[in-house]
C-alpha cells in the first residue's frame, strides 16, 4: 500500500489569535478554546503523539512497552475512560475534574488509585501524569484515549473531542479486528480531517501460519483498507508477547515514535491542519444557526408566499382602484366621440324642421279658408313628425351606438355586474314638444339658413341632454363600482400587508446571509492576516493566564472500592444442580438391566407394550445423539475452539464476517462416510431475499435473481455509500461469484474435503451457501455429537431468519464463544440478550460460556478479572449465574494433535461438559426408563401371583380388572383441561403484557444508537436523509427486539405447555392406580411443539408518519447540546407505542389460537395412548 504523507502546513501565532477572536465574538465558546488551545500549543512549540485504537487492543501495554516503563495502567478489560496525557519533568499526577478543583498527586502515588480515577467517566474529564523519568522530551505529550467502541457515545467523544490537539495518531487494531467497522469508520473519520496516522495491528503472536499465511493476511489488511479508501502513513504488525516473531515490526514502531518526539516542531506539527477542521466545524456552527435562524423566519412567512404573488396583489389592487376613473374616462370618451359623430339631421329631418317651422309662423293657415282647428292640427302634426324623425334618430345615431360600445367597455373592464348594465341600458332621453318649441325663434323669417341655425340648435341639444344624462349614470356606475369593489380591495390590501411583512422576513433572511458571509470573510481576514493582531495576541494571552489552574495538592488518596459480588469463578465448578441426577456408572448398568428386563417377560403373555415401551428407553440410551450448536462473535475463535473439541483441524479459520453458512460436522452414516462433504447452496428465492433486505433502502426492484444483479451492478450498489461497509462487501462477493456457482443454485453438491475450506474462507463461495454437512469420524462424533457452526450475529443476514432462534430451541447444548479481551458488540449484546430471555425456560442450563485465548492472561488474578468482568456483562444481559470456562483453543488443539497431556482449563470444561451431555441430558431419559423397569416388574409380580390363584379367585380379579379398567377409560375419555387451559391463556396475557415494557425500557439505548453524532452530522436536506436513515434503523431494531421477545415468550409458554401436560398425565396415572394397583401408566414422552413463524413488525410502516418528530432537529448542536434529540425521542416514541401494542395485540391472537391447538393435541395424545 503507498504511504501517503501529509503535507506540513504552518500557521503563525497571529493568525491563530486573530482566528480566536473571531471565534469568540460570535460566542462560540467551544471552537474558540480549541483555537485558543492551538494557540498555547504553538507558543509552548508542544507535540502530542496519541494512541488510540479498539478497546484493550494494548494500547497501554504499548505505551508502556515504547517507553520501557510501566507508567500506564493495563489490562484485558476496560481501565480507562478518559483521556491520560503524559510527559516527563514534574513527577505528579493531576486529575481534572469537571465540577470542582483539580487534584494533584507527588510521586510516589498508588497507581491502582489513578485507575480507578481513569475509569470514572461522569466526574473526571482528563489525566495527566508528569513523570520523573526522563522518558520523555520536554514539551513533548504522549496521550492514551479510551478505546473507540467503549460502552457509550461519551468515551468516542471524549476521544475525538482531543484530537485538535494531535500532531499524529498511532491506532492500535487487534490482529483479529482489523475489520471492525468500528475501527474502519473511525480511521475514515480522522482522515477527513487530515489528521496524520500510522496503524499498529497489535497481538499478531495470534496468528497461525497454518490456517493462513502472514503474506495473505497482510493482502487482506491492505485489501480491507483499500476498500474503505484509508491510506495510513505506515503499517506495523506488533507482538508485545514474542518479541522475537519473524514480523514484529515493534522495533520500527519505536523507532518512528522516537524520530517524532525528537523532531523540530515545524516538521511535524498538525496545527495548521487542525486549525483548519476547527475553522470548519465553526463554519459549520455558523451555517446551522444561520440555518436555524432562517427556519424560525420561515415558520413566520407563508409557506406559499413568493414575490410574484406580491406583485400579482399590487397589479389587483392597482387595477381595482384605477377601474372606476378608468372605465367612466372610457365611457365618456366613447359617449363624446359618438356624440360628436352623430348626425341627426340628415335632409328629410330637416324639411320636416322646415315644415315644422313654416307652421309656427302666425301667418300660417291650412286651406283657403284657413279653418283654425285644421290649422291646428297641421302645426301639430307637422310637429309629431319632426319629433318622430328625431325621436328614430336619437336611437340609431346615439342610443343604439352608445349602448353596444357602452356594454363592449364594461366587458373589457371585466364589469359584468348586472345593475351596471341596466344602467347602462337605461340611458336615454325623451326629446319632447316643449324642447323643440323652446328653440324656436318667435317672429324668425322660416329662411334656408334659419332653418339650419334651428336644426343644429336641436342636435346640440338633444346631444347635451343625452350627455348630462349619461355622465350622471356614469357617476353612479362608478359609486356601483367602488362599492362592489370595497370588500376585495380590503382583503386584498390585507393580503399586500401580510405579503410585506414576508418581503421583510425574507430581508432578514438575506441579511442573515450576509452577516454568515460577513463572518467568513473575517475568517479569511484572520488567516490573509489584513487585521490588527496585536490586541488580539495581548487577549489570547490574557486569556491563557486566567486558564492557569491552581491544584488542589494531595499526598495519597482512600477510594471506595465497590463490593464484589461473588463470581463464577468463585463458585463450585460446573452446573447448578439439577432436578435429575444419577451416578455416572448408573447409565450402562440400566441399559443393561432393560435387556434383562425385556427377556425375563419376552414370552410371557400380555407384555408387549411394556416390550415396546423398554425398547424404545433402550433404543434412545444406547443410540443417543445431540447437536451442539456453536455461537459466538466473528473473530472470537469459534472455528479454532469448534478444532480443538474435534481434536483436528477440520474447519478452517474464515476471515469473512459476512457470511452466514451452517456449518454442521456430523457423525458418519453408511451412505455418508468419513470425509463426505454435501453443500446446500441458497436457492434464489432465498437469495432474493437476503439481498432485498440488505438493499431494501435503495429501493430494489421486484425482478428474478439475475435481473436483480444486474440492477446492482449497472447502478453500483455495491459500492453504495447508504449501504454499510459488511453489506457492500457481500454484495460484492455475490457480483463476483454469481457466474461460477449460478449453475448450482437451489441444488445440493458434494465435494471432497479438500475442496470443504474453499466453500466457507472464499466468500465469493460462500455467500451463496446456506448449509454445510461434513461427515468426520473423530472421538466428538463418535459419542453421537453433531457440533453445528452457527452464522456469527454480526453475519449479514442474521436478522432476517430463522436460524440462529431454532438452534437456540433444539440445541441440546448451547456454546457461545468470546474473546478475551474483545468488548461485545452490539450484535453480541443482542444475541446474549436473547440467550437471556430463554434461558429460564428451559428443563436443564444447557449454555456454556467460553472466554477463549485465555493463555494470553499474564496471572491467574488477570484471568480471574477477566471472568469476572466477562460474567457481570452476561448478568447485565438477563444471564445469571453463567457456566463460564476460560480455556485457550489453539493450546488445546494444539496438545490434542501433538498428543499431549491436555491443559487444565480446557480439561475442566471438557469434563463439565461431557458430565452435562452423557449424565445430564440423560437422566430423564434413564429415569424414565427405571420407572418402566419397575412398573414392568409390578405387572410381572402381579402376573405370577394371579397363576397361583384358584379359578373362582382368578375370575374374581379378572373382573375386577376388567370393571377398573372400563373407570379409567372413562377417566381418561373425560379428561377435563379446562382449568389448564385458561391457566394457558392467561400465562400468555400476561407474558406478552411486559413485552413492549421491556422493549420501551431499551428504547433509550435503542434511540441513542441509531441518533448520535457519528449518524446525524449534516445540515439541511443532508440532515433529513440522515433522520430518515437513523428513523429506519431505530425501527429496524424495534421490530427485531418485539419480534425475539415474541420468540422468548413462546419458548416459556411451550415450557409451561409441558409441565401442565405432565401435571395432568401424573393426575391420570394416580386416578388409574387408584382404580386397580396394577394399572401403572408408562413415562410421559413430551410430544415436540412448534413454534409459530411470527411475521416481523413494522414492515409496511409508513415514515411519513413520523415526519412531525423529525421537524424538531434544527442542527446538531441544538440537538444533541441542547439535548433537542429527547423532545424527538419521545414524539417518535408516541407514534411507535401505538403501533407497536397493535403489533403484540395481533400476535396474542396468533399464539393462542397455535398453542390452543397445540395443547388440544397434547390432550388427545395422552388420551390415545
Amino acid at each position: 500500500m503507498e504511504a501517503v504523507k501529509q503535507q506540513r502546513l504552518h500557521i503563525s501565532k497571529e493568525q491563530l489569535a486573530a482566528l480566536y477572536d473571531q471565534m469568540l465574538t460570535r460566542k462560540d465558546e467551544i471552537n474558540a478554546q480549541k483555537m485558543l488551545d492551538l494557540y498555547d500549543k504553538h507558543i509552548q512549540q508542544t507535540i502530542s503523539i496519541s494512541f488510540a485504537g479498539h478497546f484493550s487492543a494494548g494500547k497501554s501495554s504499548m505505551i508502556n512497552t515504547l517507553l520501557d516503563a510501566d507508567i500506564l495502567p493495563k489490562s484485558p478489560i476496560p481501565t480507562s475512560a478518559n483521556i491520560v496525557r503524559l510527559t516527563s519533568g514534574e513527577g505528579v499526577a493531576r486529575i481534572y475534574f469537571k465540577h470542582q478543583q483539580p487534584v494533584e498527586y507527588s510521586e510516589p502515588y498508588d497507581i491502582e488509585q489513578i485507575k480507578a480515577y481513569s475509569k470514572d467517566k461522569t466526574d473526571i474529564k482528563q489525566i495527566d501524569i508528569s513523570t520523573s523519568q526522563s522518558l520523555i522530551p520536554k514539551n513533548r505529550y504522549i496521550i492514551d484515549t479510551p478505546g473507540i467502541d467503549a460502552a457509550d457515545d461519551a468515551d468516542r467523544v471524549m476521544t475525538e473531542g482531543a484530537l485538535h490537539l494531535v500532531d499524529h495518531i498511532f491506532y492500535v487494531m487487534d490482529y483479529n479486528h482489523v475489520q471492525s467497522e468500528v475501527n474502519l469508520e473511525f480511521l475514515n473519520n480522522i482522515q477527513k480531517q487530515g489528521l496524520p496516522f500510522s496503524l499498529i495491528i497489535n497481538q499478531i503472536d495470534k496468528h497461525d501460519e497454518e490456517e493462513l499465511s502472514f503474506a495473505n493476511f497482510q493482502m487482506n489488511v491492505e485489501k480491507t483498507f483499500f476498500q474503505w479508501g484509508l491510506k495510513p502513513e505506515d503499517i506495523y504488525y506488533t507482538s508485545l508477547v514474542q518479541a522475537k516473531f519473524s514480523h514484529n515490526d515493534l522495533h520500527k514502531v519505536k523507532t518512528k515514535l522516537s524520530e517524532m518526539l525528537s523532531s523540530h516542531y515545524e516538521d511535524i506539527q498538525n496545527t495548521s491542519q487542525s486549525a483548519k477542521q476547527i475553522i470548519e466545524s465553526y463554519k459549520h456552527r455558523l451555517e446551522e444557526q444561520a440555518i436555524e435562524q432562517k427556519d424560525i423566519l420561515k415558520q413566520k412567512q407563508n409557506s406559499d408566499f413568493n414575490r410574484e404573488h406580491l406583485n400579482d396583489i399590487n397589479d389587483k389592487i392597482s387595477h381595482l382602484e384605477r377601474l372606476p376613473d378608468d372605465l367612466v374616462h372610457a365611457l365618456t370618451a366613447e359617449l363624446n366621440l359618438t356624440l360628436q359623430n352623430a348626425y341627426l339631421m340628415p335632409a328629410t329631418t330637416r324639411d320636416l324642421a322646415e315644415s315644422f317651422l313654416q307652421s309656427t309662423q302666425s301667418s300660417f293657415k291650412v286651406g283657403l279658408i284657413g279653418s283654425k282647428r285644421k290649422t291646428e292640427n297641421e302645426r301639430i302634426d307637422r310637429l309629431n313628425a319632426f319629433l318622430n324623425a328625431l325621436k328614430e334618430n336619437i336611437q340609431t345615431t346615439i342610443e343604439w351606438k352608445l349602448r353596444d360600445k357602452f356594454i363592449s367597455l364594461l366587458k373589457q373592464h371585466n364589469v359584468h355586474d348586472e345593475n351596471t348594465i341596466n344602467r347602462i341600458q337605461s340611458i336615454y332621453i325623451n326629446y319632447g314638444e316643449n324642447d323643440v318649441l323652446k328653440l324656436v325663434k318667435s317672429g324668425a323669417m322660416v329662411t334656408g339658413q334659419y332653418v339650419l341655425n334651428f336644426t343644429n340648435e336641436v342636435a346640440n341639444d338633444i346631444k347635451q341632454q343625452y350627455k348630462q344624462k349619461a355622465l350622471h349614470v356614469f357617476t353612479q356606475i362608478k359609486q356601483d363600482i367602488v362599492h362592489e369593489n370595497t370588500p376585495e380591495l380590503t382583503e386584498l390590501k390585507q393580503a399586500k400587508k401580510e405579503m410585506e411583512k414576508n418581503v421583510d422576513l425574507d430581508h432578514e433572511k438575506e441579511m442573515i446571509d450576509e452577516a454568515l458571509q460577513d463572518s467568513y470573510d473575517a475568517i479569511d481576514a484572520a488567516l490573509n492576516q489584513t487585521l490588527e493582531t496585536n490586541a488580539y495576541i495581548t487577549q489570547a494571552e490574557a486569556h491563557l493566564a486566567e486558564q492557569v489552574i491552581t491544584f488542589k495538592q494531595q499526598t495519597g488518596v482512600t477510594l471506595q472500592q465497590p463490593h464484589n459480588r461473588q463470581t463464577s469463578g468463585e463458585m463450585e465448578s460446573g452446573h447448578a444442580s439439577q432436578e435429575v441426577s444419577l451416578p455416572e456408572a448408573s447409565y450402562n448398568y440400566i441399559t443393561k438391566h432393560i435387556e434383562e428386563t425385556i427377556q425375563t417377560v419376552a414370552d410371557t403373555p400380555g407384555f408387549s407394550t411394556f416390550i415396546s415401551d423398554l425398547k424404545r428407553k433402550q433404543a434412545r440410551l444406547e443410540e443417543r445423539s445431540y447437536t451442539i450448536s456453536l455461537f459466538g462473535a466473528f473473530s472470537a475463535g469459534k472455528s479454532t475452539f469448534a478444532n480443538a473439541m474435534l481434536g483436528e483441524s477440520v474447519l478452517p479459520v474464515s476471515p469473512n464476517p459476512t457470511t452466514a453458512a451452517v456449518n454442521r460436522i456430523n457423525p458418519v452414516t453408511p451412505k455418508y462416510p468419513h470425509g463426505t462433504v454435501t453443500i446446500q447452496v441458497k436457492d434464489a428465492a432465498t437469495m432474493l431475499s437476503d439481498l432485498r433486505a440488505i438493499t431494501k433502502k435503495l429501493s430494489p426492484p421486484e425482478s428474478d435473481l439475475s435481473s436483480f444483479l444486474e440492477w446492482v451492478r449497472a447502478n453500483d450498489i455495491q459500492h453504495s455509500k447508504s449501504l454499510s461497509q459488511l453489506y457492500q462487501s457481500y454484495l460484492q462477493a455475490v457480483l463476483a461469484g454469481y457466474d461460477s456457482i449460478k449453475h448450482a443454485i437451489g441444488q445440493t453438491m458434494t465435494v471432497t474435503l479438500d475442496d470443504f475450506p474453499d466453500y466457507v474462507a472464499d466468500e465469493t463461495k460462500a455467500s451463496f451457501i446456506e448449509s454445510i454437512d461434513l461427515y468426520y469420524d473423530c472421538p466428538l462424533t463418535q459419542e453421537g455429537i453433531t457440533l453445528v457452526d452457527t452464522p456469527g450475529a454480526d453475519s449479514v443476514n442474521a436478522r432476517h431468519t430463522n436460524v440462529a432462534f431454532d438452534y437456540i430451541k433444539q440445541a441440546d447444548a448451547i456454546l457461545y464463544v468470546t474473546y478475551y479481551n474483545h468488548a461485545l458488540s452490539k450484535a453480541d449484546k443482542t444475541f446474549l440478550t436473547q440467550l437471556g430471555r430463554v434461558k429460564d425456560a428451559f428443563q436443564l442450563d444447557k449454555m456454556f460460556f467460553i472466554v477463549n485465548a485465555a493463555d494470553l492472561a499474564e496471572d491467574e488474578a488477570e484471568l480471574k478479572l477477566v471472568t469476572t468482568y466477562v460474567e457481570e456483562q452476561l448478568t447485565q444481559l438477563g444471564i445469571r449465574l453463567p457456566n463460564l470456562y476460560p480455556v485457550s483453543s489453539k493450546q488445546s488443539l494444539r496438545e490434542k494433535e501433538q498428543d499431549l497431556q491436555l491443559n487444565g482449563m480446557m480439561h475442566q470444561f471438557e469434563k463439565d461438559f461431557n458430565r452435562f451431555i452423557h449424565y445430564d441430558l440423560t437422566a430423564i431419559t434413564a429415569q424414565s426408563a427405571v420407572k418402566d423397569i419397575h412398573r414392568t416388574k409390578a405387572a410381572l409380580d402381579n402376573y405370577r401371583q394371579s397363576i397361583h390363584m384358584d379359578q373362582e379367585a382368578k375370575q374374581t380379579f379378572i373382573e375386577s380388572l376388567e370393571e377398573a379398567f372400563e373407570q379409567a377409560k372413562q377417566d381418561i375419555a373425560v379428561v377435563n383441561s379446562d382449568a389448564e387451559v385458561k391457566q394457558l391463556t392467561q400465562r400468555i396475557e400476561k407474558q406478552l403484557h411486559y413485552v413492549w415494557e421491556r422493549v420501551s425500557l431499551r428504547y433509550h439505548d435503542l434511540f441513542k444508537e441509531s441518533f448520535n453524532p457519528t449518524t446525524i452530522t449534516s445540515s439541511g436536506r443532508e440532515a433529513h436523509k440522515e433522520l430518515k436513515q437513523s428513523l429506519s434503523e431505530l425501527i429496524d431494531d424495534i421490530a427485531y427486539e418485539l419480534l425475539q421477545e415474541l420468540r422468548a415468550v413462546s419458548l416459556r409458554v411451550e415450557s409451561t405447555i409441558q409441565k401442565l401436560a405432565q401435571e395432568i398425565y401424573d393426575k391420570l396415572g394416580a386416578t388409574c392406580e387408584e382404580q386397580h394397583h396394577v394399572f401403572s401408566l408408562p413415562a410421559f414422552e413430551t410430544p415436540d411443539l412448534q413454534t409459530p413463524n411470527y411475521e416481523s413488525g413494522f414492515k409496511s410502516i409508513d415514515l411519513t408518519n413520523f415526519d412531525h418528530a423529525l421537524t424538531v432537529f434544527k442542527n446538531t448542536k441544538s440537538f444533541f447540546v441542547d439535548n433537542q434529540k429527547e423532545i424527538m425521542k419521545e414524539k417518535i416514541y408516541e407514534v411507535l407505542d401505538p403501533m407497536a401494542r397493535s403489533y403484540l395485540d395481533m400476535n396474542k391472537n396468533i399464539m393462542e389460537d397455535h398453542y390452543l391447538t397445540e395443547w388440544s393435541r397434547m390432550i388427545q395424545s395422552i388420551q390415545q395412548g
